[in-house]
């Protein structure tokens, strides 16, 4: 085969092979099109082009018909797999800004309320209610700083964990021992971080609260 065919036969394997790679999205939403319409009182079946993305939860984090379930949301961001399989890592991009999110042109990557269903209110792309409390420098400062700690704990091939292991070995796991009393791990360091970004006066004043990435067994951030 002519070198030239082969290697233009190649760059185009490459080409359709990127254009069929897989878009990141929010893998926690879904969509419904049987909802109320805003000023409505019935519950009508909608077209999919008009079907509600379901962006926020009950709150599983307190007791089932408290008063902070009932006056409380959730918006779940999800891992991302792309650079770490064994290493928790969590999207960094507001919710509706993924790559394969929902989009609205009409409402211009804000959350706009477009019906009801189940009692709380729905727009029609991903963009979550979160966006009206955070902007995208601030969500991606606080993610990637969970991120900064997860990391520092699970990399098992790390400078600190060879000392570790070496000096464990060489004193027969009393290194361990002290090592515990010596220095504070990181996810503690990041239970730390959770406890004092939700006593910050920042938090605190738009109601936020950030709940640690321990009690949903790192699946998601919250």
């Amino acid at each position: 085969m002519d070198s030239t065919l082969a290697s233009s036969s190649s760059r185009k394997d490459l080409e359709v092979s990127a254009s069929k790679q897989a878009l990141f999205f929010n893998y926690h939403e879904f969509s419904v099109t049987r909802y109320i319409d805003i000023g409505d009182t019935q519950e009508t079946e909608h077209t999919d082009d008009q079907a509600l993305c379901i962006t926020h939860f009950p709150n599983v984090y307190c007791a089932l018909g408290s008063l902070q379930f009932r006056e409380t949301r959730l918006v779940r961001i999800p891992r991302r797999f792309e650079f770490h399989v064994d290493i928790p890592e969590f999207s960094t991009q507001l919710p509706g800004q993924e790559p394969a999110a929902l989009v609205n042109s009409a409402t211009n990557k804000r959350f706009v309320a477009r019906g009801i269903y189940q009692g709380q209110v729905y727009g029609l792309s991903s963009v979550s209610p979160l966006s009206g409390h955070l902007s995208d420098a601030e969500f991606q400062e606080i993610v990637e700083t969970v991120n900064a700690f997860l990391r520092q704990a699970y990399t098992c091939t790390s400078k600190q964990n060879f000392v570790n292991a070496v000096l464990d070995t060489l004193t027969f796991h009393l290194w361990n021992v002290m090592a515990i009393r010596m220095f504070k791990s990181p996810l503690l360091a990041l239970e730390d971080y959770v406890r004092v970004l939700n006593a910050s006066p920042w938090f605190y004043e738009r109601k936020l609260r950030l709940i640690s990435p321990r009690r949903s067994g790192y699946l998601s951030v919250c």
